[in-house]
């Protein structure tokens, strides 16, 4: 079995995307810098969770602020699929990386770029294979900047980008679809 590297680059619990290759990691590739630039509700299933979360300028940095109320167990039965969008001709177009829907708490204890930023500002538990299912509580957020320094080099263009997080509930099917924006940006 093919051993799936997943990236999580620019402002990262979000724009996860799988790099099956597409994007090598390279000797050749440069370190860049991401910036979030907001953070957009497509669609929300009020019965399941309620997001409040918001792009804010702390201490020179913008981060997310804000919190999650979980109001069910979320646990493997809930997916998660993530598509990667780039600003193109004034609008943004999807991109052919992305993640396919994959269990909630599968995805997060392989996640070792993003996760370990957001449980460490945030309530949600560091440890993902003893909390999981995750328990109905208000998750708050105290400025997560997703640190770019355990990014393996690759090379991706400038440019404004989104991350589009579709969320599955085994019930009702649509949990929620949210967005976050960014710039990518060359250092």
């Amino acid at each position: 079995m093919l051993k799936r590297k997943v990236f999580f680059v620019l402002f990262p619990f979000i724009l996860k995307f799988v790099e099956n290759g597409l994007l090598p990691e390279s000797s050749y590739g440069r370190y860049f810098d991401a910036i979030i630039d907001r953070f957009e509700v497509v669609y929300e299933n009020k019965s399941i969770w309620e997001w409040n979360i918001k792009v804010r300028k702390i201490n020179k940095t913008r981060s997310l602020v804000g919190y999650v109320l979980v109001k069910e167990p979320l646990g493997n039965d809930f997916k998660d699929k993530t598509v990667l969008l780039k600003k193109q001709g004034g609008e943004y177009r999807y991109q052919p990386y992305g993640i396919p829907p994959t269990p909630l708490c599968l995805l997060l204890v392989d996640d070792k770029y993003t996760y370990p930023d957001i449980a460490k500002n945030s309530d949600f538990p560091a440890d993902v294979v003893h909390n999981c299912p995750f328990k109905p509580a208000n998750y708050s957020f105290n400025g997560v900047t997703f640190s770019l320094k355990n990014v393996p080099k690759i090379i991706v263009p400038s440019g404004d980008y989104a991350v589009e997080l579709t969320f599955y509930d085994s019930i009702t099917k649509f949990a929620g679809i949210y967005r976050i924006y960014g710039t990518i940006i060359q250092v």
